[in-house]
């Protein structure tokens, strides 16, 4: 009879921890690609990102992931899924070729998703994107997007950053200290582009190797010449400022 009460015991200790590790949030591969050529030259999409899996959360992350995918795509227009947005652009191609037929090069379009961050109430998944449509150089860009772990809400920067204030002043001393601005000068005399109202965040904002990063693509806050500035803070410099446990 003991025997028995702990074999019964064990089993049920066991279907519990298979049944709770069947409800994690766990994330698969997916690629997407296309590509058409004439002549020598192609246009090509290709896509790649992370998809949730096994709890309820995972659909609402997805759909949100998949919108955004769609925006590195024609802006005006509305495509219901990615297989749709890569013929649209490549039909565009074609066009093109057909109206410049001695255009040379071809096109493309590239967008990888990594999820950066994982804590028990927050998800971050980090978007890098290259694209050349013809034009004197190519674009790219990195973006973030922030979720709720457990509902799988996505985050609103004003969910994200609680202290806009605090944060504006840390990133702006970081910024400076990065492009060796010395004090007393103006970023706009830097050569900086700036608004009215002056210093702001970028729009890639997200969590990466357990740091915040604040990153300003080109053109951004400054010419294409500058590239990319990356600005990255200790979380537990953030406390109160930024979302992180």
């Amino acid at each position: 009879m003991k025997y028995l009460l702990l074999l019964t015991t064990v089993l049920f200790f066991a279907c519990n921890n298979s049944e709770q590790r069947e409800t994690q949030l766990t994330f698969s591969k997916k690629t997407f690609s296309s590509e058409r050529c004439i002549d020598d030259n192609c246009a090509k999409v290709e896509v790649s990102w992370p998809v949730a899996e096994n709890v309820p959360a995972a659909s609402l992350i997805n759909e949100e992931i998949e919108l955004q995918l769609l925006a590195y795509f024609q802006q005006d227009k509305t495509y219901i899924n990615l297989d749709s947005a890569a013929n649209d652009y490549l039909n565009s191609y074609e066009e093109f070729k057909s109206d410049f037929p001695d255009a040379p090069g071809g096109w493309s379009i590239e967008v990888n998703v990594e999820k950066t961050y994982e804590s028990d109430s927050t998800l971050s998944f980090k978007f890098t994107e290259f694209n050349f449509s013809g034009g004197a150089h190519p674009n790219s860009s990195v973006y973030y997007m922030n979720f709720d772990k457990q509902s799988g809400e996505y985050l609103s920067i004003d969910r994200v950053v609680l202290d806009e204030e605090k944060i504006l002043e840390i990133a702006e001393k970081a910024f400076r200290k990065h492009h060796e601005v010395e004090e007393g000068k103006s970023l706009e005399e830097a050569g900086f582009f700036l608004p009215e109202t002056g210093f702001f965040l970028p729009n890639a904002m997200g969590y990466e190797d357990e740091k915040f990063h604040l990153t300003y693509i080109p053109y951004e806050i400054g010419p294409y010449v500058m590239g990319y500035t990356e600005l990255e803070f200790e979380l537990q410099d953030l406390g109160g400022i930024v979302r992180w446990k």
